[in-house]
């Protein structure tokens, strides 16, 4: 009969395992965070109507896009103005709009001064009068790679973003 080997872990095997754990373990969180910049950057330069169009405006102009009705979403791109356009009508019945427009710092318009040509190019464009005026917000802004208009209408839930956008993400 043969004695069994016990093999003894010493201190030096010990060490080893331990590196190699905690190399593997950096390894992944940096690949993982990696992914994640990456991912970041791909949506915030994806300019086009097609992918993405939703998160590269809220990650743009930081502004939220709830819950919308499915089929009342219009995106205009142009490409050498290097502008874009969208509507999209809110689910009012869904989507507290008091609290929308004091999250995403939504303005009265009042007798704000905005040109609100750009959105002729849609059916449904904002029609502010006198009469109506109430019930108009507006949140512009200027960053290093986008400039932006938004205006909702507060009780129809139509909102319309305006972007120029200056220079990657």
């Amino acid at each position: 009969m043969r004695p069994t080997r016990i093999r003894v872990i010493q201190m030096k095997d010990w060490l080893k395992i331990i590196i190699r754990t905690v190399v593997a373990i950096i390894g992944f969180v940096a690949i993982g965070f990696g992914g994640c910049v990456g991912c970041f950057h791909y949506i915030g330069n994806s300019n086009s109507c097609l992918a993405f169009n939703i998160d590269n405006i809220e990650l743009r102009a930081r502004i939220g896009i709830p819950a919308i009705e499915p089929g009342c979403g219009s995106c205009k791109y142009d490409k050498e103005a290097k502008t874009k356009t969208n509507y999209f009508k809110i689910r009012t019945n869904e989507v507290d709009m008091d609290g929308y427009v004091e999250r995403n710092s939504f303005r009265p318009v009042n007798e704000a001064n905005m040109d609100l040509s750009v959105f002729e190019i849609f059916e449904r464009k904002p029609e502010i009068t006198p009469d109506n005026m109430q019930n108009y917000y507006y949140n512009s802004g200027e960053r290093q790679s986008t400039d932006w208009l938004a205006i909702v209408d507060k009780n129809s839930g139509d909102l319309w973003i305006h972007m120029k956008i200056k220079g990657l993400w």
